[in-house]
């Protein structure tokens, strides 16, 4: 279960231009969440580009760097994952 500071409560009307709907709707559809879930990433991360979307494609990156390294050089494989690992703060 949520916990219930997470819980979305409040309701507000948001003016938009058509292109910034439309860019919207679009990440919605291609990321298979709502719309609503789309603006309040845009809202939580707006000054910091390391949304939940790019994290998620940088660690997919990070692992499949460390199990190619892994093969060659295990100890530098683990350091890789160390470092990228740190990286998880959004």
């Amino acid at each position: 279960m949520r916990n219930k500071d997470d819980l979305k409560t409040v309701r507000r009307t948001v003016l938009m231009t058509k292109k910034t709907s439309d860019g919207i709707d679009r990440e919605a559809e291609e990321r298979g969440i709502k719309a609503n879930a789309v603006m309040n990433e845009r809202l939580e991360h707006s000054e910091r580009d390391n949304t939940p979307a790019k994290m998620v494609e940088f660690q997919n990156f990070a692992n499949e760097a460390v199990y190619l390294l892994a093969q060659h050089s295990p100890d530098k494989a683990r350091y890789l994952e160390t470092k990228a690992n740190r990286l998880w703060t959004f």
